[in-house]
């Protein structure tokens, strides 16, 4: 129940700032009931200390929330720059786990991903087939990054695929991410062993660069 409160509390507040002008994207984390740190990515033509004023003003006039200027951390895009730059190496997530479920006209997939040694797990299902396969790995591990992330759905899955470069089979996922804009990421990842295992990597490569700042801790 508390968890549920911690999350609806995030998710209004998210909301709230995402609507404001010049924010790509948000994210709240709650300490005790109360919000702890906002985190903040914004476009080049504004600033930080203006980002941080219209985030406490907009917070406190829909919410009631009293917040600080040091709660408020803004990582600003560089002039042209449409997303999140590379991301550091420690924040990157790691494909730990796939379960593939079959049964008659279906499948379920359930991705498992590591970040600084805890586990975040994410499921979808689609029809069965082979064919489908990339599709339904793809969403899951979407869910799985968001589960990271404490997020709602900011990110859907355009298409997965596996297909033939030379002599290599690569893994492809184009990624739409629910930004105030919508944007369209990309990623690939060689196959080595399991194509499922690339498409999953590929995932993760598409969604890496706002994933990167996202989800500091």
């Amino acid at each position: 129940m508390e968890q549920r409160a911690r999350r609806s509390l995030a998710d209004d507040a998210e909301a709230v700032i995402r609507r404001l002008h010049g924010v790509s994207a948000a994210r709240v984390e709650v300490k005790d009931g109360r919000i702890d740190q906002v985190h903040v990515l914004g476009s080049a033509d504004r600033t930080a200390r203006v980002l941080v004023a219209n985030v406490i003003a907009a917070l406190g006039a829909e919410l009631g929330v009293t917040l600080e200027p040091p709660q408020v951390r803004v990582a600003l895009l560089r002039p042209g720059q449409t997303e999140a730059g590379p991301a550091p190496l420690g924040a990157r997530l790691k494909v730990i786990g796939l379960t593939m479920t079959t049964l008659r006209d279906s499948q379920e997939a359930r991705v498992r991903i590591e970040h600084e040694g805890l586990t975040y797990e994410g499921s979808a299902s689609g029809p069965g087939g082979a064919a489908n396969g990339p599709g339904v790995v793809g969403a899951a591990t979407l869910r799985a990054v968001e589960t990271y992330l404490r997020s709602g759905p900011v990110f859907h899955l355009e298409a997965a695929t596996v297909v033939s470069l030379a002599t290599h089979q690569v893994a492809v996922a184009l990624v739409g991410w629910a930004g105030p804009q919508e944007e369209l990421l990309s990623g690939a990842a060689i196959v080595r062993d399991d194509p499922r295992d690339a498409v999953i990597r590929a995932v993760l490569d598409a969604v890496n660069r706002p994933v990167s700042w996202l989800g500091a801790r």
